[in-house]
Parts: C-alpha cells; structure tokens; sequence
C-alpha cells in the first residue's frame, strides 16, 4: 500500500506528499510552517533494487510540485500522458493532478518546491496578472525544457526562495514568502515567453482532438461514468469508432482506459482510512462492494481490503 511520504528539515514536516518513495531521496529541505518548502532531491541515496522498477502507485499531490532536474534521467506520468524528465527540464505538478514515476535512474538529482494548497491560495494575486497567466500556461504545458543557462537561472532563483524561507525572524516572514514566490514565477515567465512556439500545442489531427478530448472527460466523468457509449455520445462518434482511434493512437481500448483510470481513483480512495470500502465503492458508482471487490481483484490481484492492508 502506497505509504504517505513526509519531508523533514530538524524533524519537522514538510506538507504531507503523497508519493511514494521519494522520501528516500531528500537530502536537505528548508521550509515554512508546513506550507511552503524547497528540497533538494537525489536518487543515488536509495539502496534497495526498486530503482528502474515501476514501484510507485500513482497518486495525487496535496501541494503545488515544481520540479527542477539537475541530472541522470526519470520517467513520470502526469494525467496519464507519459513524460521523459533529463537534465534542465522544469516539471510543474498542480494539486488534483494524477501523478506517477514509472522509472528513475540512481543519477537522478533535482531541485524541488513544494506549496502547501492553503498558502497557494492565499497568494492575493490577480487573475489576470502575469503570475497568473503563467500558472495557466504552466498547467497546460507541464514539462519544458530549458537551455543550460537558464536553467542555472532558475536554479538561483530558487535558491533566493530558500534564503527567504530561512528568513525565520522576519516580521513579514509569510508575506516576504508570497511576493517572493510571485517574483519566482514572474522570472518564470519571463523565461517562458521566449519559447511560445514550444508551448503552442501543435494543429492535431482530429483522431488526436478526439484523443485528447476522451482523456479530459476520462479524468472528469471516470468515478461516475464507467462506460464507453458515454464518452462517445459526448464526443458525438460511435463506441466502435472511439475504440478504433484509442487503439490507433495509444494500443489501449476505450475499456482498457477506463479500467485503468477508475482503477486509479479506486487505489487513492482506498489510502484514505476513515472511507469504508463500501462507501469507496459508493464514491466510484458501483451498484454495491462485491462487484466493485470483483473488479478491484480482476484488476490488481488482491480484495480493496488486502490491498488496503498491503
């Protein structure tokens, strides 16, 4: 059972992250109040033989993720669209995301910057300031990847975030801490701009819209909706011909992909212990526990409850 991973600076907690494993990587962490954090992240602290291995169940993170990585190779999947992480690449997870490494090489080494959702929040900035539009544009384009300078750029910009954080006396501590994150991401931004035509998402053919469209409504519609004529009536084609393009464009059925992402919202409910297994079965819109046990077991092996136990 995927286990609820803390990061500690002084044995104090960072926010709580939901992913599997990567405690094991933390080497330092400077943080304030259990909101807001910055970590520094290596692979070769690992010692057992779950590297390049899939060992981590996909999860969502309570925080705001942005991942800066500074060596070696992972492979991650964010909302289910697979993503090759390698040096200067920049990685933003938003909260509610389905998040997932498939893979991660013992020279993997990042920089790492965790926002609890309340201090995210509280940010007073305007919707349609810059810091805004580039949180927007983050959300969209999750992965980019930067040249070597501007990647040491951002990596000093993160470094004044973690000189801020250690700003302890401060009288202003938490607003210095905002203005200095809407600065972070105004450089961001400024880094961004010039790699628009990176950013734009390319014409899609209409067998890649409709792909792409399924997997919007798949991560909205999935607890309540577990049938392929649905997915199709919203996208007006047939069950067939949505199963036809799915195959084409991914090798997986419509049902496949169905399976596989209910599966997913099943395993995250099931870390939640004050949720019976018949109230997760109620949330996921089976018509009682024992088929939801059924297809629970058909998918990974093991009952919700063995698997809750594990």
């Amino acid at each position: 059972m995927l286990l609820l991973i803390k990061l500690f600076l002084d044995m104090e907690q960072l926010p709580i992250i939901e992913l599997a494993e990567i405690g094991k990587y933390i080497t330092t962490s400077d943080h304030y109040q259990r909101l807001f954090g910055v970590a520094d992240v290596d692979a070769s602290l690992i010692t057992d033989n779950t590297v390049n291995k899939e060992y981590t169940e996909p999860v969502r993170l309570n925080a705001l993720f942005m991942l800066l990585v500074q060596e070696g190779t992972a492979h991650v999947r964010l909302d289910f669209v697979s993503y090759t992480l390698t040096p200067n690449m920049f990685l933003t997870i938003m909260p509610t995301h389905i998040f997932q490494i498939a893979e991660a090489g013992k020279d993997f080494k990042a920089r790492l910057i965790v926002l609890d959702r309340n201090f995210l929040e509280g940010i007073n900035t305007e919707k349609r300031s810059p810091a805004m539009s580039n949180y927007l544009l983050l959300r969209k384009n999750p992965c980019t990847e930067f040249s070597p300078e501007e990647a040491k750029y951002i990596h000093r910009s993160i470094g004044v975030l973690r000189d801020k954080i250690r700003m302890r006396n401060h009288s202003f501590h938490k607003e210095v801490l905002q203005n200095a994150f809407v600065g972070f991401m105004l450089e961001l931004a400024n880094l961004m701009i010039g790699k628009n035509d990176q950013l734009v998402r390319p014409t899609l053919t209409r067998k890649e819209e409709l792909f792409n469209l399924f997997l919007q409504l798949l991560i909205k519609d999935v607890k309540r909706e577990h049938h392929v004529s649905y997915y199709a009536a919203q996208l007006f084609i047939t069950p067939q011909y949505l199963s036809l393009i799915l195959k084409e464009l991914s090798g997986k059925s419509a049902n496949k992909w169905i399976d596989e992402a209910l599966l997913v919202e099943a395993k995250i409910l099931l870390k939640s212990p004050q949720m019976t297994i018949q109230q997760v079965a109620d949330e996921l819109n089976f018509s009682d526990q024992s088929t939801f046990g059924k297809f629970f077991k058909k998918q990974v092996g093991l009952s919700p409850m063995e698997y809750r136990k594990s």
